[in-house]
C-alpha cells in the first residue's frame, strides 16, 4: 500500500511539472494544395494571422486553442503543368478556422527556464473552417464563384446541389520553439491542414456546356466555368480532379507571453 501510494504521488509531481498556460499571437504566409496552381509547395501566395491560447500540462505535452483569419490563392499560370496552364483557371479565398491542437514536444521544455529553453515538437488536430472562393473578371472586379455554379451545381446541368462555404479541416506538421526571455516565447511553425471539401478553389469536376449556363446564370459564370486557351467545347471533360480534397498550409512565426508566474511554473529551473 505504501509503495503504491509513492508510485502515485511520485507520478502526480511529474505531471504536474511545467504547468502553465500562455497567450499567443502569430502571423505568416499561406500555400495552397488542389486543383488550381502549383502542384507543390511554393512560395506563399497568401497570409494569415492568429491568436492561441495554448496550455502546457508537463514538459512535452501541450494542447492549444487558435483562431486564424487569412487568404488563400492559386493561379495556373503558375504552374509547371502544360495542362493545368491550358486551362487558365485562378482563384482566392477569404479563410478562417477555429481550431483544438495537441502539441508534443521532443525535449523537456518550459518557458523561461534556463534547462529546458527550446525544442522541436509536432502537432496535430481538429478544426473547422469557413471560406468563399473569388475570381477576377475582365473588368477587374473579384466575383463570388459558388453562387455561379461553374461546374452546373444546383442546376440541371448537375446533380450535385450547390457546395457549403464551411468544413473540417485536420491540422498537423511541425514547429521548433524557445524561450526568449522570463516570461516570452517565439515559434517556427509549417502546418498542414486537410479538408472535408474539394471545392475551396471551386474546381472539382467536369466542364459544363457554357452556353447553356450562361442561359441559367449568365455571361459572367460562363466566363468563369471555362476560360481554357483554346476555344474548343470541353463539355464533359475533366475540369478538375475529384479523387482529393483540398489541403491549405499556414507557415509563420509564433510569440507567446506566459500568463502563469514563473515561479508557480515548476520549481526546477
Amino acid at each position: 500500500m505504501r509503495k503504491s501510494l509513492i508510485i502515485i504521488l511520485f507520478a502526480l509531481s511529474f505531471a504536474a511539472q511545467g504547468q502553465y498556460s500562455e497567450l499567443g499571437f502569430y502571423g505568416g504566409g499561406t500555400n495552397f494544395i488542389g486543383d488550381v496552381g502549383y502542384s507543390g509547395i511554393n512560395i506563399p501566395k497568401g497570409w494569415v494571422a492568429g491568436i492561441n491560447y495554448r496550455y502546457q500540462f508537463n514538459y512535452h505535452y501541450s494542447i492549444r486553442i487558435s483562431g486564424s483569419y487569412g487568404l488563400v490563392a492559386a493561379d495556373d499560370a503558375e504552374s509547371t503543368w502544360p495542362s493545368r496552364q491550358e486551362r487558365n483557371l485562378s482563384f482566392r479565398s477569404n479563410l478562417w478556422e477555429g481550431a483544438l491542437i495537441l502539441e508534443i514536444n521532443f525535449l523537456e521544455y518550459m518557458t523561461g527556464s534556463k534547462k529546458r529553453k527550446h525544442s522541436p515538437y509536432i502537432f496535430a488536430g481538429i478544426g473547422l473552417f469557413g471560406f468563399n472562393p473569388q475570381g477576377q473578371y475582365t473588368d477587374g472586379k473579384w466575383y463570388d464563384l459558388q453562387p455561379l455554379s461553374t461546374e452546373g451545381q444546383g442546376t440541371n446541368l448537375n446533380s450535385k446541389g450547390s457546395y457549403g462555404l464551411s468544413g473540417l479541416s485536420l491540422p498537423m506538421g511541425i514547429g521548433y520553439r524557445a524561450s526568449i526571455g522570463r516570461n516570452a516565447s517565439i515559434a517556427i511553425e509549417m502546418g498542414f491542414r486537410t479538408t472535408s471539401t474539394d471545392y475551396l478553389d471551386d474546381v472539382s469536376e467536369k466542364y459544363v456546356n457554357t452556353a447553356e449556363l450562361a442561359k441559367i446564370k449568365g455571361d459572367i459564370a460562363a466566363y468563369f466555368a471555362d476560360r481554357s486557351l483554346s476555344a474548343t467545347d470541353k463539355t464533359g471533360y475533366a475540369r478538375g480532379n475529384n479523387l482529393t480534397n483540398d489541403w491549405y498550409v499556414f507557415t509563420g512565426i509564433h510569440l507567446y507571453f506566459a500568463l502563469t508566474a514563473k515561479n508557480e511554473r515548476c520549481s526546477g529551473f
